[in-house]
């Protein structure tokens, strides 16, 4: 994830296999704007940016935040890449951080959703391509 906050500053919040996930700090009554990016890691030697293939196969791909005890919203935002029918796939959003508070973000690849309106990940079916809790702390 890269988080750029108001006032422009940019953070790379990044995630191996293997390693600790990253906990990702926002401003309390601030949006940041959010950018999500896969890569295959799978060859250490050839890490591969398959974000283009989810921008390129958008029809078929969505990106889903769940968010749990922060007091953060999460909508698409107006640069987002769009599916044929002008759906937005989150793969760029704005987080609009409230008071202080602590929880976690899911973030979840969907692949062939059935759904791309529901309000949980099983009302959204298709299967999980990726699935990841960060921690975020409002200050």
């Amino acid at each position: 994830l890269t988080v750029t906050a108001a006032d422009g500053s940019s953070n790379d919040y990044t995630w191996n296999e293997g390693d600790a996930v990253p906990s990702i700090p926002l401003a309390a009554n601030s949006t940041s704007n959010v950018s999500v990016h896969f890569y295959d890691a799978s060859d250490a030697s050839d890490v591969e940016d398959i974000t283009e293939e989810v921008i390129e196969e958008a029809d078929e791909h969505f990106v889903f935040f769940q968010v749990s005890g922060a007091s953060v919203s999460i909508s698409s935002a107006s640069n987002d890449v769009v599916d044929a029918d002008g759906v937005s796939i989150n793969l760029k959003t704005e987080w609009a951080a409230a008071g202080a508070s602590s929880g976690t973000v899911r973030v979840s690849l969907i692949h062939e959703p059935t759904s791309k309106t529901g309000a949980t990940r099983g009302e959204l079916g298709g299967s999980t391509d990726v699935e990841l809790d960060f921690p975020v702390t409002i200050q």
